[in-house]
């Protein structure tokens, strides 16, 4: 066996240490760490049983400035939480999700996607896109260009679509032991 040694079992002396892979974000400290995974919060309707998965993942980031690979477990549980959240939500609105294929991670985030859970003005990245649009065709215009061939009306859930995409690769690549975290 050849692992690495920063990803063997650590030392009891030891386990309290920094991974020293942290160091490509910079000299940050644990309470700089904490801090940042703070800022990540829910909103007070969740259930308790998505808000546990989603401070599991939250407690094993901040465990990982310790074993930088424990990011990999963090990102198991963050998207189990969204999964569960899922399914809530689902069994609230009345919709059945007995079937086999009705369970699939894909089936899940589709029903999401269809019954607008999703949608691009709830995330905060996405909030001053149009603000954001306007200003670039301004100066676009102000340069002389009539008409910017590279943007368009947006849909509400183009952001959202790229989402539930990325969500559906991150988790399958971890449910099937791929690993994500490489360190040069």
């Amino acid at each position: 066996m050849s692992l690495d040694p920063d990803d063997e079992f650590k030392r009891a002396d030891a386990v309290t240490s920094r991974d020293e892979r942290w160091r490509v974000f910079g000299n940050r400290s644990l309470k700089q760490h904490h801090t940042l995974i703070s800022e990540y919060s829910l909103h007070g309707g969740v259930s308790s049983t998505v808000a546990q998965h989603y401070e599991n993942a939250r407690n094993t980031w901040l465990y990982a400035f310790f074993s930088y690979r424990l990011l990999q477990v963090a990102l198991m549980q963050l998207h189990v939480a969204g999964e569960v959240a899922i399914k809530e939500r689902a069994k609230r609105e009345g919709i059945d999700l007995k079937s086999k294929s009705a369970n699939t991670l894909e089936k899940l985030l589709r029903i999401a996607l269809e019954q607008r859970w999703l949608l691009d003005a709830h995330f905060e990245v996405t909030s001053e896109r149009e603000r954001r649009e306007a200003e670039h065709l301004e100066m676009l215009r102000f340069m002389g260009v009539e008409h910017e061939p590279f943007v368009g009306p947006q849909h509400e859930q183009d952001y959202s679509k790229g989402l539930v995409n990325a969500f559906r690769h991150i988790r399958n690549s971890l449910a099937h032991g791929e690993v994500l975290l490489r360190m040069v």
